[in-house]
């Protein structure tokens, strides 16, 4: 069979694949949209150092599930302040008031560690990770392929920072064990619940 002959056999395979991509995304834009978890108005008054920001920026689609963004609240000394993987800074610390503006009008959810032994060792554990990881460089990688993976501590993606900050402190939120962690892992993993305002 020449090489032709064969190309000539995918080409029907090939179009039924891009064809099934197709409508696989399509589908999940309306799904989504359908799967819409609680959303909150966030402020300085509901959170508590180590809680988790869950940031919506497209309305309820993005290549890695629903959210878009995550951060994590470090406490209010010498102000009220997340620690986020940015494009443009890499591992920042950014004033609350600010990151809470940036994202207008996302959607954004909050979740909290549930009550635990050593439960507030564990928190301060979490942020002096993430604390220590500003100015780490920014997971592009991770971002390109949606593929946050586990394996690389030197760059990191948004979901990446929350997850090893945890994990440094002998927690594990990542919901699914997998290689890589979204933030659906992280938003239904069975150790955090959720703010209510």
């Amino acid at each position: 069979m020449t090489a032709k002959k064969s190309g000539e056999k995918l080409r029907p395979i090939r179009r039924l694949i891009i064809v099934c991509l197709f409508v696989v995304v399509v589908l999940s834009i309306f799904l989504i949209r359908e799967i819409h978890p609680s959303a909150i108005e966030v402020s300085q008054k509901i959170l508590k150092p180590g809680d988790i920001i869950f940031v919506d920026l497209y309305t309820g689609w993005s290549h890695g599930g629903y959210w878009d963004h995550l951060a994590i609240y470090v406490g209010d000394e010498p102000s009220p302040s997340v620690v986020e993987a940015t494009f443009n800074g890499g591992i920042v610390r950014t004033p609350l008031s600010r990151f809470l503006k940036r994202d207008e009008p996302a959607t954004m959810s909050v979740r909290r560690l549930k009550e635990m032994p050593f439960r507030q060792e564990s928190v301060q554990k979490a942020i002096e990770y993430a604390l220590a990881q500003v100015g780490k460089p920014f997971d592009f990688t991770a971002h390109a392929t949606a593929l946050p993976h586990k394996i690389n501590e030197e760059r990191l993606h948004c979901t990446e920072v929350i997850w090893r900050a945890y994990k440094a402190a002998g927690i594990d939120i990542d919901s699914n064990d997998g290689i890589a962690v979204y933030p659906e892992d992280i938003y239904y993993s069975p150790k955090l619940r959720p703010v209510e305002p």
